[in-house]
C-alpha cells in the first residue's frame, strides 16, 4: 500500500455535533491515549470484556495495545466525545493469503451505544478499508446479539454462515456465532 494513503490513514479525522450538542472526534488511537484508552476498558463491565479474545480486563493487556500500535497490523480508530475516549474501532489485517482482508471489532462505552456513534465507526473503517485496498472485511457476532447483527446487515454486510457453539463464556455456556461478509471488490465468477 503506497505510503500516501497511510498518511491519509494515520491522520484521518471525521467529526459530528451528537444530539444534546456533544462533539462526537474519530481518529485514530495514538501513544498519547494510552491511559484515557486504558480507562476506556476499566470503565466497562466483565459481560462487555468477556466477548475479548484476551483479557482485556488487565489493564496491562489494554497497555499494550498503544505501547505496541503498528497500524498496518491493527489499524485501532477511536471515538471522543468532548475530550472523553467512549469507543474503539479496529481493522485486523490479514497476512500473506489473507492480505486482502480484515476483521472489524467494535467496542463502545455503554452511555454511549444506541446513537449512531458505532454505525458511524464502522462506516469509517469501510471507508479506510477501501482506501487501502481491501477486498472483503469480516464480522463475526455472537447470535444473542441480533441489534448488532442487524447493524451490520444495514451497512451492507451479508450473512455468511452460522457457526454452532463457536463461543463460549465463562459461565461455559456456549454460543453462535453469526460470520458476516462486506464484499468491498466483486472476484466473483474470475478464474
Amino acid at each position: 500500500m503506497a505510503n500516501e494513503v497511510w498518511d491519509q490513514i494515520v491522520n484521518y479525522r471525521k467529526t459530528k455535533v451528537l444530539p444534546g450538542g456533544a462533539r462526537l472526534l474519530l481518529r485514530p488511537l495514538r501513544k498519547e491515549d494510552k491511559e484515557a484508552f486504558v480507562d476506556l476498558f476499566a470503565r466497562a463491565s466483565r459481560e462487555d470484556l468477556e466477548w475479548y479474545r484476551i483479557d482485556a480486563a488487565d489493564p496491562a493487556v489494554v497497555a499494550s495495545w498503544v505501547d505496541n500500535l503498528d497500524y498496518r497490523r491493527v489499524f485501532p480508530l477511536v471515538a471522543f466525545v468532548n475530550d472523553q475516549l467512549i469507543g474503539n474501532a479496529t481493522l485486523h489485517f490479514g497476512e500473506h493469503y489473507h492480505r486482502h482482508l480484515a476483521w472489524v471489532r467494535i467496542f463502545l462505552d455503554r452511555n454511549y451505544r444506541r446513537q449512531g456513534i458505532g454505525m458511524l465507526m464502522v462506516q469509517s473503517l469501510i471507508e479506510i478499508a477501501r482506501r487501502l485496498g481491501l477486498y472483503q472485511l469480516y464480522g463475526e457476532i455472537v447470535t444473542t446479539q441480533p441489534q448488532v447483527i442487524s447493524a451490520f446487515l444495514d451497512l451492507g454486510f451479508q450473512h455468511a454462515t452460522t457457526l454452532r457453539d463457536y463461543f463460549i463464556t465463562s459461565t461455559g455456556e456456549t454460543l453462535d456465532m453469526a460470520i458476516l461478509v462486506l464484499y468491498l471488490v466483486e472476484q466473483r465468477g474470475k478464474f
